[in-house]
């Protein structure tokens, strides 16, 4: 099974860190959890979303990992996007960068980083301008379903800022995160990650106006 939801401070951390902004495009969109907080990020302009399962909500119901299906696309200058694991996430990052016209921000185990076979060539000529490194987040139940368990590697948001001139590791600790929560019967409602969202969105006007 490759699908995992995405707590809503997946999120609200890249926004703390990254003002995305224009059109965004979601490829893997799941059950919105991603795409339901850019829809009310003020800089969001426009959204687009696809999910290969056609019992999902979303605009196109496409295969991310074939670049026909990008070509079909509407433009973008962002993708964001929790793509599944395994083999599928490296093509559909490869196919996410040619296609954003500003960057790409994709949640991703951090070993991502090692220069396997299917993205070796990508991750030398295309490093990640800024990995975010978040505390790990029990997804689901261990085989038994008796208590809450993490994966063996903690996950990480990469950016791949194409105007970034260099490169940038955060880390970022549970107790700096606003709305944290270590597994999915913890979340905070969809509301109060809303109002983070807001928050975030303040601030960033706040630091523009060179109040801060």
């Amino acid at each position: 099974m490759n699908f995992y939801g995405s707590p809503s401070w997946f999120t609200t951390e890249l926004l703390r860190h990254v003002k995305l902004s224009g059109v965004i495009g979601e490829p893997c969109v799941g059950h919105g959890a991603i795409a339901s907080l850019l829809s009310v990020w003020p800089y969001t302009k426009q959204m687009w979303t696809n999910d290969i399962d056609p019992h999902l909500a979303a605009d196109y119901h496409l295969d991310a990992t074939l670049s026909d299906s990008w070509a079909k696309f509407p433009d973008c200058d962002w993708i964001c996007t929790n793509p599944p694991y395994s083999e599928f996430a490296a093509p559909i990052i490869k196919n996410a960068y040619q296609k954003a016209r500003v960057g790409v921000a994709a949640f991703l185990l951090t070993s991502f980083l090692e220069p396997c076979d299917d993205r070796a060539d990508f991750l030398q000529q295309h490093p990640p301008s800024l990995v975010i490194i978040m505390p790990r987040f029990c997804f689901r139940k261990d085989k038994r379903g008796s208590r809450w368990a993490t994966d063996n590697v903690t996950i990480s948001c990469f950016v791949w800022d194409k105007s970034a001139t260099g490169q940038q590791i955060i880390i970022r600790p549970k107790s700096a995160i606003a709305g944290f929560y270590k597994n999915p019967e913890q979340a905070i409602s969809q509301e109060r990650a809303e109002e983070i969202v807001q928050a975030l969105a303040k601030l960033n006007e706040v630091i523009a106006k060179g109040e801060l």
